[in-house]
């Protein structure tokens, strides 16, 4: 593993004066620091929760450059928004940073170019992405690199050496204290915690043997909670290590595990994990204060849940045995919601309100080994206060500000 370069360092001072405050602190130490990872019994039993992390300020180093094969830049004509998105438009090539506080007539902010990476939206202002040089057989360099869109000021956050599957999946405390990230190479997965006191991997996994991936049961989710006191890794793709793990955002330290577990979302506020195992069709939910139970009445094999960043909304795809798609909406912790009209899938909130989907139709050619029903092209939002849908010009979303624990 090489070492962790210290998150966000001079960009940080950028960070500061804009209304999202500074992100993670930089390290005191240059060396990764690697402890055993925790013991995880299949479950553990909820404890209290910890008490919202603060990172100790330390002296800010030297920013490192991003090298040209993983840059990207930016180029905006106006100011950060209230409500924003990371979005690609049909038909352009490079993702753009969108208004989005009227999903139906977006406003572009700002344009970005570079390399084919998938960036997420960590503030109003800032993106972070993975690249590497690596491949699943020959590992490389990899790492996680921000940009100020609005400053054109990049650093790298993180670099190890990586380029297997799931390497460089990442998630952002919403105080932007922490940096949680993957790096996988042809014999080991581990999980990183990153922050003002170092680099420590909290978790270490067996490497991800090749095989078909099953896009109704296979996941891979890494975040966390809204309260900020806890991150959870769940994943089913490692030989060895427990699937779902929550740990505690302060030290790494496990509060929760089990052995298999699939398609998770954190709920809107708080720290409550949605999950359910593979190949069943029963929602649970792990709640830091109150343990396990069941989360939503009925059998729903949901797909990809995502929670809204205000009211307790889930939204979620549930494939019938045919394969048809449809997209269902649960509010008030899975008390009320159910199926929405039309053959739908992939949903992912822009707003507190509003959320992107895609609309899917029988693949009658070049279906490959896919499945019978697949994406058209046709997308559409889908507004809550009003319960109607609007045809959409997105083509997919990468990420919205504010995030849960963010508003």
């Amino acid at each position: 593993m090489r070492n962790g370069v210290v998150v966000l360092l001079a960009l940080l001072a950028v960070a500061g004066c804009t209304p999202n405050g500074p992100l993670a602190p930089g390290s005191s130490s240059a060396g990764t620091r690697t402890g055993s990872p925790s013991p995880s019994a299949s479950p553990s039993s909820a404890e209290t929760p910890s008490p919202s992390p603060s990172p100790s300020p330390t002296v800010q180093p030297s920013p490192v450059s991003v090298p040209s094969w993983a840059a990207l830049h930016a180029s905006c004509a106006g100011t950060p928004a209230a409500q924003e998105a990371l979005l690609q438009l049909q038909g352009a090539a490079n993702p753009v940073l969108a208004d989005v506080t009227k999903p139906t007539s977006l406003r572009t902010l700002c344009g970005i170019s570079g390399g084919a990476f998938q960036p997420q939206l960590v503030t109003q202002t800032m993106i972070s992405w993975y690249a590497t040089q690596g491949t699943p057989t020959a590992s490389g360099t990899s790492m996680i690199a921000v940009l100020d869109l609005f400053t054109g000021t990049s650093t790298i956050a993180a670099t190890w050496s990586g380029g297997s599957f799931m390497d460089g999946l990442h998630a952002w405390s919403p105080d932007r204290g922490f940096l949680a990230y993957i790096a996988s190479n042809g014999s080991s997965v581990t999980l990183h915690l990153l922050s003002g006191g170092g680099d420590r991997v909290v978790a270490t996994m067996g490497p991800v043997p090749g095989r078909g991936p099953n896009p109704n049961e296979d996941d891979s989710y890494l975040a966390f909670s809204p309260d900020g006191a806890f991150f959870v890794l769940v994943q089913t793709f490692t030989t060895s290590g427990d699937q779902l793990q929550v740990r505690r955002t302060i030290d790494g330290s496990l509060a929760y595990s089990l052995a298999k577990g699939t398609m998770a979302t954190w709920g809107s506020s708080g720290s409550r994990l949605y999950y359910r195992m593979p190949n069943s069709s029963a929602v649970q939910v792990w709640d830091s204060s109150a343990g396990v139970s069941q989360a939503i009445q009925g059998q729903l094999a949901w797909i990809r849940p995502r929670a809204d960043p205000g009211d307790d909304d889930i939204v979620f795809t549930v494939r019938d045995s045919a394969g048809t798609p449809h997209v269902w909406l649960y509010g008030h912790g899975g008390r009320s919601g159910g199926q929405l009209p039309n053959v739908r899938s992939s949903p992912a909130w822009l707003n507190s309100t509003t959320f992107f989907y895609v609309e899917e139709a029988v693949c009658s050619t070049n279906c490959g080994i896919g499945p019978a029903w697949q994406p058209d092209g046709k997308t559409f939002t889908f507004d809550l206060g009003a319960q109607a849908e609007t045809a959409s010009k997105i083509n997919q979303v990468y990420g919205a500000w504010p995030r849960a624990g963010q508003l």
